[in-house]
């Protein structure tokens, strides 16, 4: 289970990230079933080892050793990995469509039993990691996860209301996990609570920046891959903005049809693409530039100038 990380990082830390890697690797395939499992359910999901690559930028602020960092930076990896299983699990537009999440030879109880052993993978490097507050910090991301998923954006209109529950999406399924990997790795590197706060903000707005840009990417795709989310049933931050649009008074009774048929799918997609994805792009470059401009309380130096690269490369999705 290799991953080429595409990440901007120095030569050190792209070296540790490889021994997250072997980690991960080693943990996965000690139970075959388990690693082929969550593959299927993971396709197309992020994999560029951000969240590790946090945990050890923000270590670096402090005293660096990576005898320190690389089980809570694998920690955070594979919660994601199990988020991204149990996301899967219950994906609605798998149901709708009557066809099964990812391969074709396993059913919802094995994958649901796959995430649940990641989840203990990651318990394992906590317990490994150098300070027991790195079990609680990554513990109250997983309870903020299940919140997230019980509580989705339900309502287009008011506005006001639908940009609020969005951002309780967001942060709940995205940006708690990197705020707390920002937060961890300070305490990694023995930073204080000062740092813990900055690094956890930047965490949090570079989170929210990832969440919407991948939203605003499900309807800039081309093809039949494009509105996976619409297909779903997910109201997403461009269908909401799109909803207010010019043209997009009636979005609401379109998108209530059970399922979604092609033609009102290629209706709806459009007007998000011309309407509800740029407003929403906007709102993703808002939270790269917060996340850099938190950055500025730094030290100049090759791990501040990482930091950005990482924003930077969220803000190009």
């Amino acid at each position: 289970m290799t991953h080429a990380t595409s990440l901007p990082l120095p030569d050190d830390i792209a070296g540790d990230l490889a021994e997250v890697e072997q980690i991960i690797t080693v943990r996965m395939h000690a139970r075959p079933i388990v690693a082929q499992t969550a593959h299927a359910a993971m396709r197309g999901a992020d994999k560029m080892r951000l969240r590790a690559a946090l945990v050890m930028l923000a270590a670096r602020l402090g005293r660096y050793d990576t005898r320190r960092v690389v089980h809570a930076a694998a920690a955070a990896e594979l919660i994601h990995s199990a988020t991204a299983v149990h996301d899967s699990l219950i994906n609605e537009a798998a149901r709708r469509r009557g066809k099964p999440v990812g391969d074709q030879h396993w059913n919802g109880d094995v994958a649901l039993m796959a995430g649940d052993y990641l989840l203990a993978l990651a318990a394992a490097e906590m317990a490994l990691a150098p300070d027991a507050r790195i079990i609680g910090m990554y513990s109250r991301v997983v309870m903020t996860f299940c919140e997230g998923k019980l509580a989705p954006v339900t309502v287009l209109d008011p506005l006001d209301q639908a940009l609020a529950q969005h951002e309780f999406v967001a942060e709940s399924r995205t940006a708690a996990l990197l705020e707390a990997a920002a937060r961890v790795g300070v305490v990694c590197g023995s930073g204080d609570d000062a740092s813990g706060d900055l690094l956890g903000q930047f965490g949090r707005a570079l989170g929210m920046a990832l969440h919407i840009a991948v939203e605003v990417r499900d309807y800039e795709i081309e093809g039949d891959d494009a509105g996976r989310d619409l297909r779903a049933g997910r109201i997403t931050l461009p269908l909401i903005y799109a909803a207010h649009a010019e043209g997009g008074a009636g979005l609401a009774t379109v998108i209530d049809q059970h399922p979604l048929d092609e033609r009102h799918a290629a209706e709806v997609i459009a007007l998000v693409r011309r309407g509800g994805v740029p407003p929403a792009r906007t709102s993703a470059q808002h939270y790269v530039r917060q996340a850099i401009e938190m950055l500025t309380a730094l030290p100049p130096g090759a791990t501040r100038d990482a930091l950005a690269a990482l924003a930077d490369q969220v803000a190009a999705m």
